[in-house]
């Protein structure tokens, strides 16, 4: 029997019980597709990247309370939903409908640690009619709740006066010592003559449209749909964080996007520390 969202019910997953451990949280792929995921193995490597770096990088224990900005279909919880196993927990909060109906309908009664909240918030590429501009949405969360909050590819989505936001949002759900690992295009690795490696080498990667001030430090690829993809200058993101309370914790660490000799993951990855 299938379910208001066009997919099935966990009893008859649409994987088979090997795919996973639970594959009814694993999402039917015609909603994967809405996130640009293709193959399975994709869907489970990126979660399975961020669960290692937010423990090397973010200081992500077992009893953590942890937010997401940004949690999708819930890759990254999928990972981390047995870990966070000895008092953590998990919230995380995402603009598209439908993503948050799943999670709810699967994910939720599954792992009552883990909730997940729709944002009406508006973005020019991913949610054009949503209610609220996103340099005015607060955060649903109490002030200092969090050891770790993180975004995964959502910054990079993301205008300045919208991060700067955000930022100031992440510092103030943050608890006192806590640390934020959030994912960009750093424009400070951006060589725009440079061949850069397969699937980065298309136009969504071609920052080269300033966006607003100068001073800002962002570039666009796409001016009639600025958030489609978006990059930025470490020292824009510096003074962001100052203005949060926040201050980098360490250099940024190269992401493989850029062609980078070394590198960490896909995308450049940014601490920032309370």
């Amino acid at each position: 029997m299938r379910d208001k969202i066009g997919s099935m019910r966990p009893a008859d997953a649409e994987y088979p019980r090997y795919v996973a451990y639970q594959p009814g949280l694993v999402p039917p792929p015609a909603l994967m597709a809405s996130e640009g995921i293709q193959v399975l193995e994709e869907w489970f490597r990126w979660g399975e990247e961020w669960a290692v770096v937010l423990r090397a990088y973010a200081g992500l224990g077992r009893n953590s309370a942890v937010m997401e900005i940004g949690c999708g279909l819930g890759r990254i919880a999928f990972s981390l939903r047995y870990f966070l196993d000895q008092g953590g927990s998990y919230e995380g909060f995402e603009i598209v409908r439908a993503k948050i109906d799943f999670l709810k309908q699967r994910f939720e009664p599954a792992h009552g640690h883990f909730r997940f909240t729709w944002a009406d918030v508006r973005n020019t590429h991913y949610n054009p009619g949503g209610k609220h501009p996103a340099a005015d949405y607060r955060f649903p969360y109490p002030d200092n709740s969090f050891d770790v909050v993180f975004a995964a590819s959502v910054f990079t989505h993301m205008t300045p006066e919208n991060v700067a936001h955000y930022f100031r949002e992440a510092g103030r759900v943050l608890r006192p010592g806590g640390r934020c690992l959030f994912s960009f295009f750093l424009l400070d690795n951006y060589r725009p003559r440079d061949q850069r490696p397969r699937g980065f080498d298309v136009p969504d990667f071609d920052f080269t449209h300033p966006y607003g001030a100068a001073s800002e430090g962002c570039s666009i690829a796409f001016p009639a749909d600025p958030e489609r993809m978006t990059a930025y200058r470490t020292v824009a993101l510096e003074h962001m964080a100052l203005d949060a309370g926040m201050r980098l914790g360490m250099d940024p660490l190269p992401g493989y996007w850029s062609g980078a000799a070394h590198y960490i993951g896909a995308q450049d990855l940014v601490v920032l520390a309370k």
